[in-house]
Parts: C-alpha cells; sequence; structure tokens
C-alpha cells in the first residue's frame, strides 16, 4: 500500500513538471506576430523615395543589438528592401515602378526571426509589400507629327483625320484616360476634335487656296490626374488648290488700230497684249481664246494660245467706217465652265468715234451661267462702242437687279447666289449712259443646273410590319405583298430618283419607282428570321449623281407561325409513315403467328401428335413417291405393308392393332402373328377374289393419304432430325451397301422383298381376328402412336 501511494504522489509531480514547461513555453511569445497571424503585408507608392521606411515589422520581441531578445534578417542577400540595423523598421532601397520598367512593381521577402539566449528554430515571416499607382507618366502621342492634304473645297464637318490617339503608361484608371483638345492659337478655329476621347478632327471652317496654303495647329493629350499631366504635337495641312476659281484677263479692256490700207495682218494691242490666267494657281489650267460671234467678227481671227488678233480678209474705208468691238472669250481647255470675257475696242486712225452716239457693240447678248457660280464673279462683259470711259449702266428690272449689277466699264457682276430650281432663266435690260446718248441691250441668262442637292428621304427610320393573313394568304401565289412606302425626294429641278435595296435578303423584296416595297412570299421559305434589316437608297439623275440612304426594318408577323406549322406538318407526315410501317410489322407478325398456329393444329388434326417424320441426307426418294405400291402380307408376329418407295413407315400400338387409311374406306388391314394368317386360310375363295379387289382400291388410297401426310409436313416444318428419333419398340430396318433394294426386317416384322417403303404394325400381344381398319383412324393421332418416315 505504501508503495503504491509513493507511485502516485511521483506520478503527480512529474505532470506538474510538465504542466510548468509547457506554459513556459506558451508564454514565450517572441516572433510571433503581434494579433496573430503568419505574413506581413505593406503599401507603398511607387514615386517613395530610395531610402524611405515602408513601414515596421509588427514583431513580438525587441531586435536591439545589445539588449534585445531577438534577431532580424532577411532571407534574401539582395532584396529592394532592408530592415534596419536594431529596429523593426522596413526601410525601401531601390527605386519602385508600378509599370515594371525603371524598378520593381512589387517585392516579395522572408524575415528571418531567431530567438536568442533559446535553442529554438528560427521563425521565417513572409512580407509582402504591394506598390500603388501614382500619375507619373504623361500620354504620348503615337506616329507625330501629323501632316495633312486637304482640298480648299472640303466640306466643313468632314472627317479629316481618324486615328490620332496618344498612349498613358500608367495602370488603367483616370491617371491613363486621355483627352484630346486643339490648343487656342492662329488658325486654330480651323479644326475641332469630334470628341475629347477620340483621336477624329473634323474641319470646322471652310479653306481657300487663294488665302491660305498652308497652316500648322497644336494638338494637346492630357491624362486625368491630380494634377493633369500632358504632351502636345503639331498638326500641318496642305491645302491643295481646287478649279474655283475662273480665269482672269490682266486689263478688263483693250483696244487696237486697224491698219490705214486695210490690208490683213496682226492688231497691236493696247496697252498690252492680250492675256487671261487661271486664278486658282495650284491648278493654272492653259487657256483657250475664241472670240464671240458677232457681226464685224467675221473679218479677225485670234490665236487661240497666245491671244494674238489677226485680220483676215481686206477691209475698206467704208466698212468698220466707225470702228468695232469684240468680245473675246478665254475658256480653260480642262473645264468649259470655267471662262472670262474681255473687250477689244477696234477704230480706224483719224476717226472721232468719241463723238459717235453711244450703242453697244450687239443689241442682244446670250449666255449660259452655272447656278454654283460664286457671287462677285464676273460673268459678261457689255461692250460699246466707247471703251474705256466711265460710263453708267442701269438695270431697271428690280428683281434682277438683286442678282446683277454692271461696273462703270460694262462688265457684268453676279450680285446674289443663282437657284435653278427657282428661276431657270434671267431676261433684262441693261441700259448704258454717257451723260449725252443712251443705249440698250437686251440680255438672256440661262441658268445651268448643277447638281447641288442631295436626294432626302421623309423619315430617319423607316418599320413596317407584314401581319400573319397576308403570308398565309399569298404563300402560293407569285404576286408581291405590299408592306410599305418609303418617300424621297431631290431639292434639284430636273433631277429623277432611282430608289433600290440593299441588303443580306434584298432578294426578296422589290421596290418601284414611287418607293412601294413589296414582298415575294414563295421565297421566304429559306428565311430564318422574323425580322429582316434593309437599306434603302435614293440615287439621283445628276452629274456627278448624289444619293442616301435610309434603314429599314420589315417585321413578319408570320413567319414563325408559318415555320412551325411547316415543320408541325413535316412531323406529322413523318409519324404517319413510321405508324403506317409499325401497322404493316404487327399485320406480319400475326399473319405468321396465325399460320404456325394453323400448321399445328392441321398437324394435329392428321393424327400427328407425337408423330415424327425424319429426313435423312442421303435420300433422293421425293415425297411424292413416298408409296407407290403396297402388299399386305402377315408373318409371325408382325403385319407390314411394303410400297416401292425407299422409306419405311414404322407403327406399334400397344394392344391390338387395327390400322385404316385416312379416308376411312373400311378396309382393314390385320396383322396379328400366326393366327392372324390361318384365319384367313380358311377364307372362301370368292370372298379372297372380292377383298382383292377392295384392297386394290384402298390401297390407291391409302397411298394418295400418306403422300398428303408427308407432303403438309414438310410445308410446315413439322420434319425432325436424326437426334429426335426415340427408340420405342419401333421396328429397325437396315440396308446394306451392298444392296440398296434390299430389306432386313428384326425380329417381330416381316420384310417383303423387293420394297423400299415398309410400312409395320407390331403388337405385343396376338390380335384375335380381323380388325376394322376404319377403327384405326382414330387411334393414329392418339399419343401412343409413333409415325416415322425415312427418306
Amino acid at each position: 500500500m505504501w508503495m503504491k501511494q509513493h507511485w502516485i504522489c511521483y506520478l503527480i509531480g512529474v505532470f506538474c513538471w510538465l504542466d510548468k514547461a509547457t506554459i513556459g513555453a506558451i508564454l514565450d511569445s517572441r516572433c510571433y506576430l503581434e494579433g496573430g497571424g503568419s505574413a506581413e503585408s505593406f503599401l507603398a507608392t511607387e514615386d517613395l523615395a530610395v531610402g524611405s521606411i515602408i513601414g515596421k515589422l509588427r514583431i513580438n520581441g525587441d531586435p536591439n543589438a545589445e539588449t534585445g531578445d531577438i534577431s532580424l534578417s532577411l532571407r534574401e542577400k539582395v532584396a529592394p528592401v532592408e530592415i534596419l540595423a536594431g529596429s523593426k523598421d522596413l526601410a525601401l532601397s531601390v527605386e519602385l515602378d508600378k509599370e515594371g520598367v525603371r524598378g520593381p512593381s512589387s517585392i516579395y521577402v522572408n524575415v528571418i526571426c531567431i530567438r536568442r539566449h533559446s535553442t529554438d528554430p528560427s521563425f521565417v515571416i513572409p512580407v509582402n509589400v504591394r506598390v500603388t499607382d501614382v500619375n507619373d507618366n504623361a500620354p504620348q502621342w503615337i506616329g507625330t507629327p501629323y501632316t495633312l492634304t486637304l482640298s480648299e473645297v472640303t466640306v466643313p464637318g468632314t472627317r479629316i483625320l481618324q486615328g490620332a490617339r496618344a498612349e498613358d503608361a500608367d495602370q488603367p484608371g483616370p491617371f491613363s484616360t486621355v483627352e484630346y483638345q486643339v490648343l487656342p492659337g492662329p488658325y486654330a478655329e480651323f479644326v475641332q476634335f469630334l470628341n475629347p476621347l477620340e483621336g477624329t478632327l473634323v474641319l470646322k471652317k471652310a479653306l481657300d487656296y487663294e488665302q491660305l496654303q498652308n497652316f500648322t495647329v497644336k494638338l494637346r493629350a492630357q491624362d486625368q490626374g491630380t494634377p493633369a499631366r500632358h504632351s502636345d504635337t503639331l498638326l500641318r495641312v496642305v491645302i491643295t488648290d481646287a478649279d474655283d476659281q475662273n480665269p482672269k484677263f490682266q486689263r478688263e479692256s483693250y483696244s487696237a488700230e486697224l491698219p490705214n490700207d486695210g490690208r490683213p495682218g496682226e492688231l497691236r494691242m493696247r496697252p498690252e497684249p492680250l492675256k487671261a490666267v487661271d486664278q486658282d494657281e495650284g491648278i493654272c489650267a492653259p487657256i483657250q481664246y475664241t472670240i464671240v460671234q458677232s457681226q464685224d467678227a467675221k473679218y479677225f481671227r485670234i490665236h487661240p494660245h497666245n491671244g494674238q488678233i489677226t485680220l483676215l480678209t481686206p477691209i475698206g474705208y467704208g466698212e468698220i467706217a466707225h470702228g468695232a468691238t469684240l468680245v473675246v472669250k478665254a475658256t480653260q481647255i480642262d473645264n468649259p465652265d470655267r471662262y472670262a470675257l474681255t473687250t477689244v475696242q477696234l477704230t480706224r486712225p483719224g476717226s472721232h468715234s468719241d463723238l459717235s452716239t453711244l450703242s453697244f457693240v450687239q443689241k442682244r447678248f446670250v449666255m449660259r451661267i452655272r447656278e454654283d457660280t460664286a457671287v462677285g464673279n464676273r460673268i459678261l462683259a457689255l461692250p460699246t462702242n466707247k471703251p474705256g470711259k466711265h460710263l453708267k449702266y442701269t438695270i431697271a428690272d428690280p428683281v434682277n437687279s438683286q442678282f446683277f449689277s454692271v461696273g462703270s466699264l460694262g462688265e457684268l457682276v453676279l450680285a446674289k447666289p443663282l437657284d435653278y430650281e427657282k428661276m431657270t432663266k434671267h431676261e433684262f435690260q441693261v441700259q448704258a449712259t454717257d451723260g449725252m446718248t443712251n443705249s440698250t441691250a437686251e440680255l438672256t441668262l440661262e441658268v445651268i443646273d448643277v447638281n447641288d442637292w442631295e436626294p432626302r428621304f421623309r423619315e430617319t427610320h423607316y418599320e413596317f410590319m407584314v401581319p400573319k393573313s397576308s403570308l398565309q394568304s399569298r404563300t402560293d401565289t407569285f404576286e408581291g405583298v405590299l408592306i410599305g412606302k418609303v418617300e424621297a425626294a431631290d431639292g434639284d429641278r430636273n433631277d429623277k430618283l432611282e430608289l433600290s435595296l440593299r441588303g443580306q435578303h434584298a432578294g426578296l423584296f422589290e421596290i418601284d419607282a414611287t418607293g412601294n416595297i413589296y414582298m415575294r412570299p414563295e421565297q421566304l421559305q429559306g428565311l430564318n428570321e422574323s425580322t429582316v434589316h434593309l437599306i434603302a437608297i435614293a440615287t439621283d439623275t445628276g452629274v456627278p449623281p448624289r444619293s442616301t440612304s435610309v434603314p429599314v426594318s420589315v417585321t413578319m408577323e408570320g413567319l414563325t407561325l408559318a415555320q412551325s406549322g411547316w415543320n408541325s406538318n413535316m412531323l406529322g407526315m413523318f409519324g404517319m409513315i413510321v405508324g403506317l410501317f409499325l401497322m404493316i410489322i404487327v399485320a406480319l407478325s400475326c399473319y405468321i403467328v396465325r399460320s404456325k398456329k394453323q400448321g399445328k393444329s392441321s398437324a394435329s388434326a392428321l393424327g400427328i401428335g407425337r408423330n415424327r417424320v425424319h429426313s435423312q441426307a442421303h435420300s433422293s426418294v421425293s415425297s411424292a413417291n413416298l408409296v407407290t405400291h403396297e402388299k399386305l402380307a402377315g408373318n409371325g408376329n408382325g403385319a407390314s405393308v411394303t410400297s416401292g418407295g425407299v422409306s419405311v413407315l414404322h407403327m406399334k400400338h400397344g394392344g391390338n392393332i387395327t390400322m385404316a387409311n385416312p379416308m376411312n374406306n373400311g378396309l382393314h388391314h390385320v396383322a396379328s402373328g400366326a393366327s392372324s394368317s390361318m384365319a384367313l386360310g380358311s377364307s372362301a375363295a370368292l370372298l379372297e377374289r372380292e377383298r382383292e379387289r377392295e384392297r386394290e382400291r384402298q390401297r390407291e388410297s391409302y397411298a394418295a393419304t400418306v403422300r398428303s401426310i408427308v407432303s403438309r409436313a414438310s410445308a410446315n416444318g413439322q420434319l425432325y432430325e436424326e437426334d429426335e428419333i426415340e427408340h420405342d419398340s419401333l421396328q429397325t430396318s437396315t440396308t446394306t451397301p451392298e444392296n440398296n433394294n434390299r430389306k432386313v426386317a428384326a425380329p417381330g416384322a416381316t420384310a417383303l422383298g423387293g420394297g423400299v417403303t415398309t410400312i409395320t404394325t407390331s403388337s405385343s400381344a396376338n390380335a384375335g381376328g380381323q380388325s376394322n381398319l376404319l377403327s384405326a383412324t382414330d387411334a393414329m393421332g392418339s399419343s401412343e402412336n409413333n409415325l416415322t418416315v425415312y427418306f
């Protein structure tokens, strides 16, 4: 008992010691993270200066080199951070960069903490420093500087530059979102950005090559940081000249003197040779000179390239006595619609034409003018017989005076834009006066139509709904279904519109000249969409042609239903075919089963029962020759009937056997051993002859019955294999290969020579007297009878 208490006290002491040691170990929290955890994380901006403190490690213990109880160090030999000696401060030693170009974009290091004055293993504390992005990158333009070449006829609002862009290397967000703008300055009013966030420039103001050949603007790309960073680039625009100016003569009028003797020759122009130039300096098209037809123009010729006027035929002093005025036309070779006019006043030496009555060179002026002729252009010269004189011209018509004005030298100037759609012809009179005399000329100006209007649709978007009834009623016809109408018009007077449809399914529709849209229902079977999107295009017949388009949506309400009905019909037809096929299969199955049942019933009715029909492969005798003749014989215990075939038919009965043919003709074949033979021998001769005749008739009927039985058994598949022959007291018949026609009968059977078919009936007891063969017919179908046919 004392020993037991001693051991208990000992164990209690050991447990107390272990408990104190465990508590002491648990209380030592050095190298653990304050507040728990297994890793330390810090955030640092990418612009943090090298040497800055990222953060303080939250590790329990004092790392002081002299008085501390822990030691801290980094596992990595080369690290972007360092631990300041004797402290828990983590300092940056390399430059940071969120984009990873100038420095690391993140920091991952391991801090090793060792407990001093202890054998405990060291602790490894993972430290992760995440670098945050700052707006330290400015957007940078791609593919600058930009240079554009624009025609002076570029329409304001045209997109002249697409794809101008600047990229910001900062992380996705406001620091990398770029906005574009055109900086204020000279020519900044000519261009602007379509959207501040998209680098697409559009032309804001019309250009004029004659006034400005090129200009440069400054573009800025700026991010959305605070403060924002930006970069600038230059856009240089080169303007090309367009044929928008008429040629111009260097002088408004010229003069020349006719030769005194009137001989043909070149005329000397004053004050300088006649010359015209194209005002489109960038094009500078070559000029061709002609003389406008007049009464006096037949005497003169002008060189088409240099403008030299020559007198063609001699003139007398009486001809052109008061001088003449020629109208010279300078036309651009590449554009006949651009031309200029001037006058050449021809005088004779010593004439006093200045004192003559004022008159126009011709009383009627006719010309054609384009409706897009710029305001301020000289369109016609009205020469008089007093060139160079400052005359006063007046247009009496108040309407035409708004469109035209006449200068002091007789030049007709356009004062208001023309419009062919409002007025196709201007007819008016111009009156000139020199203060003493007056003169009047009639002017007819035909306005040439210019295709300056684009076709316009009434709606910006057309939507049509085709009802279900329209689709169902017209599906089988080729008549188009009217689904709607689009309306378009052209501001040009003589222009006609041509309407067309474009789109993936445009072939299903037609549009006529009035805008009616028709659908072709017969072609909708291949359409898998209930809503069709088209583009209607209207093109005018002007020169050059102009066109415009509008979207058209056609929703066919009954198309989905029609397609689903079509699918249902097809599915129904398929189901009917499958059902008919199943009915045929069922009918065939019933017919086969019924045929088998009928075959079995026939076999049972014929008394086959357990009778077996065996076919031997080596037999070549048909069932039709199964029985050709029979002979009745009595021999001992058995009776056998032998025919000329190659088959043997054995029958046995458990008692007295009487066998008759199936036709129930009453013929008795009795085989009852020796007693039956003795009874027959004692019969009268008369009866024997009568029986022989009757027997002959019954034999023929019996042979036909056997043939019928064998034929039905073969047709109904009732023939059995050889292995099914049961040895149930059947008489065995063997045929030797040496003599096929020889039959050897087993004991209890009588074999008749010369026969190839034997029917043997044996009984286990002798039959007393003759048996009626008709009574054997019923017994043949019993379960005890065995009928075997060997082929």
